[in-house]
């Protein structure tokens, strides 16, 4: 993924391990990139796990914003 790309999406890394708790959440590692992130809830999160391709809902305490710059 080229950093323009990246700049066009919503970007975050995962800063720790999450295991999904309901079939409309997504599982990350450490690490993980996702992409297309949208804000939803107090504390929650839309987006794409680039590693899987899988899409859900996602805990925003356990994501960092990428520096794209």
């Amino acid at each position: 993924m080229t950093c323009f790309l990246m700049l066009l999406q919503r970007c975050y890394q995962a800063m720790y391990d999450y295991e999904a708790q309901d079939t409309d959440e997504v599982s990350f590692r450490d690490g993980d990139l996702l992409i297309n992130c949208t804000p939803i809830d107090e504390g929650w999160m839309t987006g794409t796990v680039h590693r899987t391709g899988k899409f859900g809902m996602l805990p925003a305490n356990y994501v960092e914003p990428v520096n794209n710059l």
